[in-house]
């Protein structure tokens, strides 16, 4: 865990890296406008990957599959470095969809190893400070970006962050040679033909109800981080101080997160029921979604995005991973990227996407779209996890449907 736990520090580490300047870079470049057209693409790569991935699987096994995408990505950023170097425009935005895609495949094979090494009792201990652990990475990157973004230049921490992961696969490796490599089932090596198991998903109750709330989120991710960037660039025109505001934000949120993931986590976990959990985290955000309509400020919109990623960093995270420790090496390993990675990114696309659209055929959204449509979204995702927390009753003897 020691050893997973600071693989997972480099990976979000560098991510944190990428994600503060990428962004700023791609505002710097065309705008904050076409960000919603770039968000739409990340789904397309994302099911190139997960297939690939599924593929890999098949033939390596888990160590080695995580080892191959760790490396392939630090390639990709030093590409991706030298393209920009270059002059090449239309590097930053590919950048900026590799770097949506990227991360969640990474994260959520991290998850699935853990969640196939600890029984449920363990996790509820452990998941919370494993999430904390991995938290010092992007904090510290963070509080880097904020003191040096403007004096190293934003294109520096691109190459950072592919560095970053060179320690992430050493760790991780270690990590399974320390634990084991997990294996799948004879029925899982008998199943359903294909590398993604996709069948399995609609006949597991459990996992397209987590794969609603999953999706639902993440429409209240995209409006709310939409409001973010429009608000940004209206503020700070500079690219160099965006990028050191968004690393101080992402540091915020990190750092709050941390301080969850050590205390709150593990007595929610404990203390708390998982159906009490799941349905008080969305009804906080319908909160922060009308404080936004009511508020047009950069600072509400970072408030409301703050307690939305601290939460799903720390006590959401936690608590949906528990779903998964009793289901099978298949729905741990392959399942679990449709439900959590794919679905991730492809909620926010279809979000964005739709959110094109209407600029498209309306032309410049006013400003309170943003906020209500995270209201909706947040609404919404009330209800779903309502039968998601039923669900979650069979957590406490060890049954999930």
């Amino acid at each position: 865990m020691i050893c997973i736990t600071a693989a997972a520090a480099f990976l979000v580490g560098g991510y944190e890296f990428a994600r503060s300047t990428v962004a700023s870079l791609f505002i710097a470049a065309y705008g904050s406008g076409p960000i919603p057209y770039a968000m739409t693409l990340v789904p397309v790569l994302m099911a190139a990957l997960i297939y690939a991935y599924g593929v890999v699987l098949t033939r390596l096994g888990s160590r080695w599959t995580l080892q191959v995408s760790l490396l392939s990505a630090a390639v990709a950023f030093f590409v991706a470095y030298l393209a920009m170097r270059g002059g090449r425009k239309l590097a930053v935005a590919a950048l900026y969809v590799f770097t949506e895609a990227y991360i969640v495949i990474l994260v959520e094979q991290f998850w699935s190893f853990i969640n196939s090494t600890l029984d449920q009792s363990n996790a509820k201990a452990f998941n919370g400070p494993i999430l904390g652990g991995a938290a010092v990475g992007p904090i510290l990157a963070g509080l880097f970006l904020r003191h040096f973004a403007q004096r190293m230049g934003s294109e520096q921490f691109v190459l950072l962050a592919g560095i970053s992961l060179l320690p992430a696969a050493a760790l991780s490796y270690a990590a399974y040679r320390l634990a084991g490599d997990p294996q799948p089932s004879v029925s899982d090596r008998c199943g359903d033909a294909g590398p993604l198991r996709l069948r399995l998903i609609l006949n597991t109750k459990v996992l397209w109800l987590i794969a609603g709330v999953v999706a639902l989120s993440q429409f209240f991710a995209a409006a709310t981080n939409l409001r973010l960037y429009e608000l940004l660039e209206a503020s700070i025109p500079q690219k160099d101080a965006r990028s050191a505001y968004l690393g101080t934000f992402w540091a915020s949120v990190n750092g709050v997160a941390f301080l969850m993931q050590f205390v709150v986590t593990p007595l929610a976990l404990r203390r708390l029921s998982l159906r009490w959990i799941l349905v008080s985290m969305p009804l906080l955000h319908a909160v922060m979604a009308l404080f936004m309509l009511s508020s047009p400020a950069l600072s509400v919109a970072a408030a409301a995005l703050l307690i939305f990623k601290g939460l799903d960093y720390s006590i959401f995270r936690a608590s949906k991973e528990l779903l998964y420790i009793p289901l099978s090496y298949d729905a741990r390993y392959r399942a679990k990227q449709v439900v959590d990675a794919f679905n991730y990114r492809f909620s926010k696309g279809a979000a964005a996407g739709l959110i094109s659209l209407a600029k498209w055929g309306l032309g410049v959204l006013p400003g309170w779209t943003y906020p209500a449509l995270s209201l909706a979204a947040a609404g919404a995702w009330v209800m779903a996890a309502v039968p998601l927390a039923r669900a979650a009753q069979g957590e406490s003897s060890g049954h999930v449907e």
